[in-house]
This record gives C-alpha cells, structure tokens and sequence, in this order.
C-alpha cells in the first residue's frame, strides 16, 4: 500500500506501514504485537501510535523500533519520530484519554526515542546482585563513577536475558544524570543508523552524534558479525572514543572471540579492557529478583509462589520477570488472589519444557535418537548430513533449554566448542516459531522424554 506525500491520515499512514510489515516479520509476532495497534496522531515529525497496553509499547521499542522505523520512512518519504502510546477513548467525550494523563504526559514520554529508550527504570538501584552477576555489576558501577578511566572498554558477555541491557541502560542512566552525555544504543540501531547517514550522504551528522559524547553503550555487539561496512564505521568511532579518553561498553551474547566473522582488530580492541560474564543465577537471587518485581509493580504474591517459578523456571530472568507480569494480569481480569494452581497453569504456558521432570541426559540422547531415527553415534559425530545437524541442535538446545546445563558440561558432553554450542541452539531458538516441522519435532522428543519419566 503506497500513499501520496501529502498524505496525513495517521490510519491510513499505520495501515500502509503495517502491510509492509506483515510481509517482514512472522504471523506470530504480527499477530502478538502489531495487529492490536493503530495510526493515533501526526504531529510535526512525530507519529503517534495506540497500543493496548504498556507491554506491547515496550516490545515494539525495544525489539521492533528499527523495522517500524523504516517502514514508516519508506511510506512518508522522510525520517519520522515513533511514539508508541496507552490511548483509552472516553465514551462521553471525543477527546483520547492518555494513559489516565495529560496528553504531554502519556506513556510515549516515557518510552520515547532517542537517548537509550528512556530506560530510567533500569537503574543500579532495582538491580539485584548475586554470585552470578557480582562482578559484572561492581564493574559496571566502577565504569559510571569513573568513565574513562576505570576499565575501557568494559566488555560484558552472557545468554540471554541475563541483565546485560540493565547494566548497560543503567551507566547510561548513571552517567546522564551526573550531567555526562552518554549514548545506549543497539548493534541493530548503530547499523541502521550508519547505513542510512551513507544512503543520505549525513555521514558527518552520522559522526558528530557518536565521536562527541562521554560514553558509548552498545548493546548485542555480535550483530555486527559479518556487516564489514558497519564494522569499518565502528572501528573509527571506537578508535577515536578511546584515544579522547571517552568511555565504551560493549555486551555480547559469547565471548569477543567467538563472534564470527569479526575483524581481527575489533576483537584486538575489545580484549584490550575488562572482560566480564553474567551466569545463570542461583535459586536465592532469582527469588529476590522475583519479590523486587512483584513489589515493584505492587503485587502480593506469596513466597511460596515465588519459591516454585524460581525452581521451575530455569532460562533466564527475563521469563522470571513474565511469570510476574501474567500473574498480576491473570489475578486482575478474574478478579481472584493469586495462587499455586495459577501460578503452575503459568509455568506451564511460560516453560512448556520438563521443568516438572527430572530428566537426564540420557533420557533426551534416547528420544533424540529415537525421533529422527539415527544412533548415538552419528548425532554426537561430525556428520554434516542435515538430519544429522538437525538432531545435534535440538539435542543441545534441550540440554541447554530445559536442564539448564552450562555451555562446559554440554561440551564435556557432546565434545563440541562453546561457539558451535550457541550457534546450534540459537538456530533452533530463532527457527521455532516460524518452523512448524521443527516445531513438531521438539514438542514430540519432549513429550516422548515425558513419557519415559512418567513410566
């Protein structure tokens, strides 16, 4: 759907956006985050959009800002300002209530562009520090005190949704507040960015904006494997941060060296500070991260509730943080206390896996091999036969996913490198939802794993 210049309908302008969208991302997450949203208001450069809840405006700025972002270029002809905003119609009146605010004062302040989403609820303060993740915050700290002079760069590595974004978001924070000028920004956006400063020949503003700030924040470096030109722009801006004695922090879902392909003189950089890893929290910080969330959002869960997702979910703190969010929503729409049978009809949708089951390694070997019809051998092997690689993933992404095994003892157990640990389940992860057969295969080896553990 292509629209004339002069248009300025926010309804039509959004819908045009939204079918050029529809054919970029999958009908799952079109359906989850697009499909309720609307075209609300185009004021100046800015385009307002309606979302249903606070919720989805945050994942469509955090995940899906650089995809919109252009879309809604190619349909204006021009770089526009997205805000994404909680709009309730009164029945009595014609005028939008926002967000029960003044319109100056709706969620899209909040969660508006640029400077690093507006991430101030992320802070050191609402951080929880365990054994897992000490070190990379007292080093995270150190940094925002002392930019510049304290580590430099700082390179934080971990799986995901571990806390590196919060670190992150909350130097940036730290340092903005004590009246630096420091930048947070994503691989995905820094690429955006540069790419379109060429396209446009503002490569000058592209440069201004990075090379004359205090600190630079970037988050999931790894995106720029394989993207030589964006390389090429990073490496000068990193090059002339560091010789001004400016601040650089860098996260990763792996380890500089693992990230492939990568310039040689990046990855020289990147080691040329401190380096740092977020593990897996231990059961008592996942339970304090849990009661911090349930009253940061003024829930009264029992500590027996959050004792039981803090042993049945086993990813990351990210789903830890979903248990909390659906169950105050499910408590609120039926109007009843939360309890242990919704809490586990929760887990159940969050971490459909054996999070109930004592699994073992040999249990899943068994039905892996069982499924696609092959032996051990030859799924442990270096066979590069599909079926073979296929099997290998999905044997290594259930040991990761579901019993939560490091990537040391899934080495130790399949005899593969850490890198080729994380490419595997990352295949199976990103393939999931738009896969249906892929699908089919790991919710059958898992219910088969059930099966064993039930006899």
């Amino acid at each position: 759907m292509e629209l004339g210049k002069k248009t300025t309908d926010p309804k039509l302008i959004w819908k045009a956006v939204l079918g050029k969208l529809q054919l970029q991302v999958t009908k799952s997450s079109f359906d989850t985050w697009l499909s309720s949203t609307s075209g609300h208001k185009l004021e100046g450069n800015s385009l307002i959009i309606s979302v249903p809840n606070n919720f989805v405006a945050e994942m469509l700025d955090q995940r899906m800002y650089s995809i919109i972002s252009l879309a809604v270029e190619q349909v204006l002809g021009r770089t526009t300002d997205i805000k994404f905003s909680v709009i309730v119609s009164d029945i009595n009146s014609e005028k939008p209530i926002y967000n029960n605010h003044h319109p100056d004062e709706t969620v899209s302040k909040v969660i508006n562009k640029p400077a690093f989403y507006k991430k101030s609820w992320r802070t050191f303060q609402n951080f929880i520090v365990g054994d897992s993740n000490k070190l990379a915050h007292a080093a995270s700290l150190s940094v925002a005190e002392n930019p510049g002079s304290a580590y430099n760069p700082l390179f934080i590595y971990s799986g995901v949704g571990l806390g590196k974004t919060h670190l992150l978001t909350s130097i940036a924070s730290f340092l903005n507040n004590s009246g630096s000028n420091a930048i947070y920004v994503t691989a995905e956006e820094f690429t955006n960015e540069y790419i379109n400063s060429i396209r446009l020949a503002k490569t000058d503003h592209f440069r201004n904006k990075y090379r004359f700030i205090d600190a630079l924040l970037i988050d999931d470096i790894q995106f720029l494997a394989g993207k030589e030109q964006t390389q090429e722009g990073f490496f000068h801006t990193f090059n002339s941060l560091i010789t001004a004695g400016k601040q650089i922090v860098i996260s990763s879902d792996r380890p500089a060296k693992e990230i492939n392909p990568l310039h040689d003189r990046l990855v020289s950089r990147m080691l040329g500070g401190l380096i740092v890893d977020i593990q897996q929290p231990d059961l008592e910080t996942k339970v304090a991260i849990l009661k911090s969330k349930s009253e940061s959002l003024n829930t009264n869960i029992s500590g027996e509730i959050l004792l039981y997702f803090a042993e049945q979910i086993t990813s990351n703190i990210r789903a830890l943080e979903g248990c909390i969010n659906k169950i105050k929503a499910y408590s609120q729409l039926t109007n009843l206390s939360p309890d242990m049978s919704l809490a586990k009809s929760i887990v159940s949708e969050i971490s459909p896996g054996l999070k109930n089951f004592v699994a073992t390694k040999t249990s899943i070997i068994e039905s892996v091999c069982s499924h696609f019809g092959l032996s051990s051998q030859m799924v442990l092997g270096n066979s590069r036969n599909s079926k073979c690689v296929m099997a290998r993933q999905v044997y290594m992404y259930i040991l990761r996913e579901d019993l939560n095994l490091s990537l040391a003892e899934i080495s130790e157990n399949t005899g593969k490198r850490h890198s080729s640990i994380i490419y595997s389940c990352n295949q199976i992860i990103n393939n999931l939802q738009s896969n249906s057969s892929l699908l089919d295969d790991v919710t059958s080896i898992r219910s088969n794993i059930k099966r064993k553990l039930s006899n």
